[in-house]
């Protein structure tokens, strides 16, 4: 077998998804509809080559011609030569060198023999601009039976919109791969750990390019399973090398002031830059392939904010601070101008909070055809069904685990309304039941061992609810969390006390985050081991939007820390660093620190991880002490022997540094707030 059969049998193994997509070329090939002509558009890097060489592998009986604009397109000739290539080599072909009229008839010959269907295939297709007038005209010879498929960054612009093309032309645009589809993947290449799966979505966001790069480093680890920040930045620096190669550089400056803000407009940019807003630079922007246009504005693509978010943080992290709080003030601003807009920019302003892990919560994806219904009788089985599905695929503990499901009928039989459900093009793709705690709820509820530690404590409270089911369809959770997340804060204004009662790991840091108060009182856990903790939401004193307000800046300059505060704070740092050893393993550990610096958490990551991640972070900044003047040098070398060194006693480390055991206290305390204060920056 030859290598390059042997690569063509790897891509085919290895392909994921793309079965939508799939299916509208076999109808474009068997000529089942009007188009004459497919054009497929994406970002870079969304794997529109790799696609097309899947369907010429894949779709057998047809006969393709395929052009690659990447070779270099000057002249016509230049695609003439490729084609000369893949027809017969006949006397006529020979003698008459790219000849376009005796190709094209070549090629309509063959077309219209019986047998074989006809596809003309050109790949990198914003790269045929230069003979953009020539095509048009050469196209327009070749008969009706020779269907077409073209790919490139952009939709058809030009005179492919005139002169009858765009009604022979169907566009399609190739979306990113689902956390599903990734999981296939990963598990293709022999990556079968499912948080190594989950760190490899994370990072690439579906995008074929970034997953690809992904999976190849981690399995360069060895059986590590996970990739440190050094080999992650390095990902980033080839990503946003090809995301920004070609761009001017205004351009690349709007890109960064977009990423910052979940929707964005010209009047948004403008009021974040430090320059004169440039009305060109900006329509170039929005031509690009990873901005949409949604209603009141545009949005950059997740995996590209993501990655460009990213790369300011670690290139400029003040300038990211600054320009956060700009667009902050400036949403504060829209919504002073016209309070009607209050509902309407609550995701807006959660995109910037400061704590990175609430701004990750609900800013991915961008539904189309959505709307809320009314929970059905004939619904329920539908809702049961998408509630184990979401819960054995978030959470692949005990297949057997059931969770809260028997109480989902029990629960709509006595209030309908409980239930919210959402739909796209008439499938249930997420629903969550907010329960009403009354007398007759409550006797359905004491059904459910789970609850019971919550039912024998609880106080009755007033126009109280729990939010206890929830469902999302698995294959878009990536794209529906941002409208679910939308829809529930404008649900919870209309309540004054609601009890969470989760067992989504991940959400038990967000939800204080986000205002609610933990409430271990009522935490439980599952005969199978899954773990439930509750959080409460008082709303009695002020309604939830304006509590999400207060939230949004609490380690700001707009907040004063207390003297009492930071002490607390510094005695926790103090409780890390005395159990450095477990940071690895422990959980708890991870999350009092991200608490304490929450800005230094960048994205969602394994304990081991976010442990190692602590761990080098806070020697770096030790080890800049001890290179530091006397006094900080010295602050430096008692935290390294007193916590990183195995955690010596008081007296060794007073004697090592030859100091009394007086002074030795005083500058234990002075550096443990001196590094507080630099993990605080």
């Amino acid at each position: 077998m030859r290598i390059s059969e042997k690569k063509v049998n790897a891509q085919k193994k290895n392909f994921v998804g793309r079965s939508k997509e799939m299916e509208i070329i076999h109808r474009h090939i068997a000529g089942d509809w009007k188009w004459q002509w497919i054009h497929i558009y994406g970002q870079s890097g969304i794997g529109k080559t790799t696609f097309l060489q899947h369907v010429t592998s894949e779709i057998k009986g047809a006969c393709f011609y395929f052009l690659d604009g990447s070779q270099g397109i000057i002249k016509k000739d230049d695609v003439l030569a490729q084609l000369a290539k893949q027809l017969d080599n006949t006397s006529e072909s020979k003698n008459n060198n790219l000849d376009s009229e005796v190709m094209v008839q070549q090629m309509n010959n063959k077309a219209r023999s019986i047998g074989k269907k006809h596809i003309l295939v050109m790949d990198a297709f914003d790269q045929f601009r230069s003979v953009e007038k020539w095509l048009t005209e050469w196209l327009d010879q070749l008969d009706e039976n020779i269907r077409i498929i073209t790919s490139g960054q952009h939709p058809l612009t030009g005179r492919w919109l005139h002169y009858g093309w765009a009604n022979l032309i169907y566009t399609l645009h190739l979306p990113a791969l689902t956390s599903i589809e990734v999981q296939q993947f990963a598990r293709k290449q022999g990556i079968t750990n499912t948080q190594a799966q989950s760190d490899i979505y994370q990072f690439s966001r579906g995008i074929p390019l970034a997953l690809t790069l992904a999976a190849e480093l981690m399995l360069q680890t060895q059986g590590d399973m996970q990739f440190n920040r050094q080999e992650k930045t390095e990902l980033l620096n080839i990503l946003m090398e090809k995301l920004l190669n070609g761009l001017p550089l205004n351009v690349c400056k709007l890109l960064e002031a977009a990423s910052v803000f979940w929707k964005f407009n010209e009047e948004r940019l403008a009021s974040i830059i430090n320059e004169e807003m440039d009305a060109f630079s900006f329509r170039k922007l929005i031509m690009m392939p990873y901005v949409l246009l949604i209603e009141d504005g545009w949005m950059v693509h997740d995996a590209v904010r993501a990655w460009v978010l990213e790369d300011l943080m670690l290139r400029k992290p003040l300038k990211y601070e600054e320009m956060r709080k700009k667009a902050l003030n400036q949403i504060w601003l829209e919504e002073r101008k016209n309070p009607k807009l209050r509902k309407k920019l609550h995701l807006d302003k959660m995109n910037l909070h400061e704590n990175p892990m609430v701004r990750n919560i609900c800013f991915s994806g961008h539904l189309e055809d959505v709307e809320l219904r009314a929970c059905r009788e004939i619904d329920l089985p539908a809702i049961q069904s998408l509630y184990i599905r979401y819960h054995h695929y978030a959470l692949p503990i005990v297949p057997e685990e059931r969770y809260m499901e028997k109480l989902i009928r029990p629960i709509w039989e006595v209030d309908p309304t409980s239930f919210i459900t959402i739909w796209e093009r008439n499938e249930l793709i997420a629903f969550y039941c907010k329960v009403p705690l009354h007398a007759e709820m409550l006797e359905i509820l004491a059904t459910e061992p789970i609850l019971q530690p919550f039912l024998s404590k609880w106080k009755p409270t007033p126009n109280a609810y729990s939010l206890l089911l929830i469902g999302i369809e698995p294959k878009l959770e990536d794209k529906t969390s941002a409208y679910i997340v939308n829809t529930m804060i404008n649900h919870l204004s209309f309540s004054e006390w609601i009890l969470d009662f989760t067992c989504f790991k991940e959400w038990f840091p967000i939800l204080e985050l986000c205002g609610f108060s933990p409430a271990p009182w009522a935490n439980t856990i599952t005969h199978y081991g899954t773990e439930y903790r509750a959080f409460i939401l008082d709303l009695t004193q002020e309604d939830y939007l304006t509590k999400l307000d207060r939230l949004l800046t609490s380690r700001g300059s707009e907040k004063k820390v207390t003297k009492s505060s930071q002490t607390q704070d510094v005695q926790d740092l103090k409780s890390i660093l005395k159990e450095w050893n477990q940071i690895i393993s422990n959980p708890a550990l991870s999350d009092t620190y991200f608490r304490l610096f929450p800005h230094r958490m960048r994205d969602s990551e394994s304990v081991k991880s976010m442990g190692i991640s602590i761990q080098k972070e806070v020697s770096n900044i030790i080890t800049q002490l001890i290179n530091e003047r006397e006094r900080e040098a010295t602050y430096g070398k008692l935290l390294k022997y007193r916590f990183l060194q195995g955690n010596h006693s008081h007296e060794k480390v007073a004697e090592r540094l030859n100091l009394s055991m007086a002074t030795y206290y005083r500058y234990l305390n002075k550096a443990l707030e001196h590094l507080y204060q630099l993990l605080s920056m």
